[in-house]
């Protein structure tokens, strides 16, 4: 029986006339039906040889990548397909093999076979095929992501607002966007309900992911992200929090990190290799005791993430080692009666064996990298008979700025009390390799910069 559409027109020499307009309409209705991009593409941390892409679809949808040396589409390869399914929120990660080493690669969508519209095709670079190679790097960071519900009106004492600062980052073209934790915020409400709990963690995800202001950067250069409290579970979370499994998996399904924890220790701790750069992401939840506990053996790290991240300094052969946390490492508190807020000060027992250890093993190159507290500064702790640590805690990214800030071993000049990201620049050759520090509002305005030279990071 034919259809009134195609019904309508003669036969005979409009036979073809009829077919067109019937695969027009086909398709029209196909194509008004069809998948398209809810969040993303986001490129993950690339190998010589190999990238992960994160996106998020807003219906079920086979997805592919169709990519390319920049500058030659001719040259274009094809991904395997990958099913974005209700499962996982509509979430995949498309793995892109056989890469060439220190090659600028363009990339576009494509969702059930039709382009995605981008608009501007999305880059990454592999890396080079010396893993310990020098290279011109930039990485931007930042902590404290707070999205208001729809209909994301912010008003002028909302705890999120400043939503430029994400185009502002992308403008400048990192090589890395390193998220420091907190890049989302579950509510209250979210754990409400017992039974809605989980779903309620996943909804929190792909609203916050969806977030319009958020594309243009995700879709610049490469992202990894470690975790805080508001990115795993409730204020002040800790590993009592009964759903941090799901926490865990939800975390896995929204980034594109190259690890996750070890077999039988489960956390989002990895290591990411960047030439002679190397971050050590470190998970400061999934095994961490109460702030405010007495025993003295308590722990925020626990004691194979401890181990692992000993071993993995112990064997890196980076010329700049940065470790990321979510919570402050170096800081203390401000008296022996004020706590201080959350960080490895409340530990003092775990944080004084590890700062033991390093001075013991004559670690180079460690700089400090942490989020949280709502405010920036570079903190520095002298340690006799070898180089100083130093640490630098960049936050926020859109939440509200902590009221009464109390930096503790804070380098003059260095408190930012509004929203804000962070740039870590490494340039200079073999030998005579630079750190470029520098904090800039959500307008681009820099706010302070400061140089730390490899050889100040070296054991006299």
């Amino acid at each position: 029986m034919r259809s009134a559409a195609c019904g309508a027109l003669p036969f005979g020499d409009c036979a073809l006339r009829r077919l067109a307009l019937c695969w027009l309409l086909a398709l029209h209705a196909a194509v008004a039906g069809a998948a398209s991009l809810a969040g993303g593409p986001m490129a993950g941390p690339a190998t010589a040889t190999h990238v992960g892409v994160w996106l998020m679809t807003d219906a079920p949808a086979q997805v592919q990548l169709e990519y390319w040396p920049l500058g030659r589409p001719d040259a274009a390869q094809r991904s395997a397909p990958v099913v974005a399914s209700p499962q996982r929120g509509h979430t995949v990660r498309v793995e892109l093999g056989g890469l060439h080493a220190a090659t600028r690669y363009a990339y576009r969508v494509l969702l059930d076979g039709i382009p995605a519209e981008l608009g501007e095709e999305p880059v990454f670079t592999t890396a080079t095929a010396d893993p310990t190679a020098p290279r011109e790097l930039m990485i931007a960071t930042g902590s404290c992501n707070y999205v208001p519900d729809r209909p994301y009106e912010p008003t002028p004492n909302a705890f999120g607002a400043g939503f430029e600062i994400f185009d502002t980052i992308a403008a400048r073209r990192p090589d890395m966007m390193l998220w420091l934790g907190d890049s989302i915020y579950y509510r209250d409400a979210d754990f409400a309900e017992p039974d809605q709990v989980a779903a309620r963690m996943h909804a929190r995800w792909a609203a916050t992911r969806s977030f319009a202001p958020m594309q243009r950067l995700l879709r610049t250069g490469q992202h990894v992200a470690i975790w805080d409290d508001h990115d795993f579970g409730p204020d002040n979370s800790n590993r009592d929090f009964p759903l941090k499994a799901t926490a865990l998996a939800l975390f896995r399904d929204y980034w594109a990190n190259p690890g996750y924890g070890l077999p039988g220790e489960p956390g989002i701790f990895a290591r990411v290799p960047l030439g002679d750069v190397e971050l050590f992401l470190l998970d400061d939840r999934y095994h961490r005791d109460d702030d405010a506990g007495t025993d003295p053996a308590r722990t925020m790290l626990g004691a194979q993430q401890l181990e692992w991240l000993k071993g993995a300094l112990r064997r890196s052969q980076a010329t700049f080692k940065v470790v990321t946390n979510g919570s402050r490492m170096l800081s203390d508190r401000p008296s022996p009666e004020a706590r201080g807020g959350e960080g490895w000060h409340n530990f003092p027992r775990e944080r004084q064996a590890f700062l033991d250890w390093l001075a013991a093993e004559r670690i180079d190159g460690v700089f400090f990298l942490s989020g949280d507290i709502h405010y920036t500064h570079l903190t520095e702790r002298e340690r006799p008979g070898t180089y100083p640590l130093t640490e630098l805690t960049c936050s926020p990214l859109t939440a509200r700025v902590h009221p009464r800030p109390f930096p503790v071993r804070e380098v003059p000049g260095t408190l930012v009390t509004q929203r804000n990201f962070c740039t870590l620049e490494f340039s200079g050759p073999a030998g005579a390799r630079l750190l470029r520090v520098a904090a800039w509002n959500a307008a681009g305005t820099r706010l302070w910069e400061k140089e730390i030279p490899a050889a100040r990071l070296r054991t006299p």
